[in-house]
C-alpha cells in the first residue's frame, strides 16, 4: 500500500544535525514490486541485480532491504563469507558518496564494518574514489557471459562437439519438442525435477539452491512478472526444463535441470532456450551465472566459451 506517513519502506528516519539513521526489513515475496523497478535501473549484466539472482538465494544471503531516498539498499551477508553482514551495490538517485556516508553511520552504530560484496567491475573505479580500506577480488564469483548468437547456432569448430551431442539427441528422439512453462505443465515439471531429486541428499549450497528450485516452481505463476521458461519433451516425458529473466539485452538463465538419461538434451535446451529468447525479446549476452567454484561447473561452463568474465570485488571501509 502506498503511503507517505510513514514511509511505505517503514523507513526510521531521523536528523540531529548530520545523524540519520535507515531501517532494513526482511526481503520477501510481497517486496517484488517495490525493488523490480530499482533492479531495472542497474544497468548491468550482474545476475545479482536480478529478481533471481535474488530471490533464489534470498535465505541464503539473509537478503534485507530498505528504499532511502529513492534508493534501494539491499543488506545480506558477503558472498565469500556468510559470518560477514555487507550490502549490495545501491541502485537508485543517491550518490554513491552519500549512500557509503550515511551507511558509515550505520554501521557504526551497529558496530560492524562497512562492507560492499559482489560489486562488478564497472562500477569498482566509482567505489575506488572513495578511498576504501581494502578491495579484494572474489576469484570464483565471477558470472560467464555468452554471445547469444554464438550459443543459438554453435557454430565454429570450438563448438563441434556441442553441435554433435545436439545432432545427437535430435536424430535418437525425433519427436521432441519444446513448450513454455505455463499452468498445463507446471505439475509435471514439479514431479520430473522431484524425481531428479531423489538420490540427492538436500546440503550444502547444492542442496540449498535445490530447495529454492523447488520454492520457485511452487510459486512460478507468482513470478510471472519476472521468469518464463522452457520444457523439452520427447513425445509424453519431460527430458529437461530451464527457467531465465531478461534485464536489458541479457538473458540470465537460473536453472536449468536434465535428465542424463537423454544424450544430448543438456546441449539442446541450452540452444533451444536462447533462440527461443532470440525470437522473442532483444537479447544480445547471456549470463549462465558463476561456478561457484565448483571445478566440475567451471569446467561445463568454460567448454561453451563465454565472451567474458564478469569479475566482482568486495570493497571494504
Amino acid at each position: 500500500m502506498l503511503r507517505t506517513k510513514p514511509s511505505i519502506y517503514k523507513e526510521s528516519i531521523y536528523m540531529n544535525n548530520t545523524r540519520q539513521s535507515i531501517k532494513f526489513h526482511r526481503l520477501t515475496f510481497n517486496s517484488l514490486s517495490l525493488i523490480l523497478p530499482y533492479l531495472k535501473q542497474s544497468g548491468s549484466r550482474s545476475c545479482d541485480y536480478t529478481v533471481g539472482g535474488i530471490y533464489m538465494w534470498i535465505d541464503y544471503f539473509k537478503y534485507h532491504y530498505c528504499i532511502f531516498r529513492n534508493t534501494l539498499i539491499i543488506k545480506g551477508v558477503a558472498e565469500d563469507d556468510v559470518k560477514r553482514t555487507a550490502f549490495s551495490l545501491p541502485i537508485g538517485k543517491m550518490p554513491l558518496a552519500d549512500v557509503v556516508d550515511i551507511l558509515k553511520e550505520y554501521c557504526a552504530d551497529e558496530g560492524i564494518p562497512l562492507e560492499f560484496s559482489a560489486i562488478t567491475e564497472e562500477r569498482i573505479d566509482e567505489f575506488k574514489a572513495l578511498c576504501p580500506s581494502s578491495i579484494s577480488e572474489l576469484s570464483h564469483w565471477s558470472d560467464y557471459i555468452y554471445n547469444a548468437d554464438k550459443l543459438a547456432t554453435l557454430a565454429g569448430n570450438k563448438m563441434k562437439k556441442k553441435r554433435n551431442h545436439v545432432n545427437k539427441f535430435i536424430a535418437t528422439y525425433p519427436d521432441h519438442h519444446i513448450a513454455p512453462i505455463n499452468k498445463d505443465n507446471i505439475e509435471d515439471v514439479k514431479a520430473f525435477f522431484d524425481r531428479l531429486c531423489l538420490t540427492k541428499t538436500d546440503n550444502g549450497m547444492a542442496g540449498y539452491e535445490r530447495n529454492q528450485t523447488r520454492r520457485i516452481l511452487h510459486d512460478f505463476s507468482r513470478y510471472a512478472s519476472a521468469f518464463f521458461g522452457i520444457v523439452l519433451y520427447v513425445g509424453n516425458e519431460i527430458a529437461a526444463f530451464t527457467i531465465g529473466e531478461i534485464t536489458g539485452t541479457t538473458l540470465h538463465v537460473h536453472i536449468e535441470k536434465t535428465d542424463h538419461s537423454f544424450a544430448g538434451a543438456n546441449e539442446f535446451i541450452n540452444m533451444a532456450f536462447v533462440q527461443h529468447c532470440l525470437k522473442l525479446y532483444n537479447i544480445d549476452m547471456v549470463n549462465r551465472e558463476d561456478d561457484a567454484g565448483e571445478p566440475g561447473l567451471q569446467q561445463a561452463k568454460l567448454s561453451y566459451y563465454p565472451e567474458l568474465l564478469l569479475r566482482k570485488f568486495n570493497v571494504t571501509f
